[in-house]
């Protein structure tokens, strides 16, 4: 004899319920990873200006960096460059480090890194180097372009214009 169909829901609806359940969670993971999981800074490596040798972004892992994509032609880059000298100074001790990527030639850019007394590591490069810049979120191009990466690899806040120590130092003591 055949079971009534008002049984057959009866039993079938946990099993339904169960699979929908699943079903939500999965979709749950899903969505979090996409939207909540934290981006991690792409590698890369660039000849260092003053010594031109290859140097890794990895070597200041564990350091809160603020990266800044500048240029010798780049009026407004070259008007943060004093602030995050200051800054540098001011934050280095607790493991902030400024690194610069010039795009630009590195004669050009090293006067300018001797001129400014900038007292952060940089890098140069051209097309690389502009290739690096999209990969950190600067599908514009444009300069200036600063990212904050945190501790733990994390691409936690970008600048796609020029900062002042208004704009930037609250972004850094929130991430120390």
């Amino acid at each position: 004899m055949s079971e009534h169909p008002r049984k057959q829901r009866r039993r079938l609806a946990p099993v339904l319920a169960v699979i929908v359940g699943l079903g939500a969670a999965l979709g749950g993971l899903a969505a979090w990873q996409t939207w909540f999981q934290p981006e991690l800074r792409p590698g890369f490596s660039l000849p260092d200006l003053q010594d031109d040798e290859q140097r890794s972004i990895s070597e200041w892992d564990g350091d809160l960096i603020v990266l800044n994509f500048w240029a010798t032609w780049c009026p407004p880059c070259v008007k943060e460059i004093p602030v995050f000298t200051a800054l540098q100074d001011e934050y280095g001790e607790q493991g902030v480090q400024f690194i610069g990527v010039a795009i630009d030639n590195r004669d050009d850019a090293l006067s300018f890194y001797d001129e400014l007394d900038m007292n952060y590591p940089s890098f140069y490069g051209v097309q690389e180097a502009m290739d690096i810049n999209e990969a950190y979120g600067n599908e514009m191009g444009t300069l200036p372009y600063t990212v904050l990466i945190d501790r733990n690899g994390a691409i936690v806040h970008r600048f796609n214009r020029e900062v002042d120590r208004d704009d930037i130092e609250p972004v850094i003591q929130e991430h120390l």
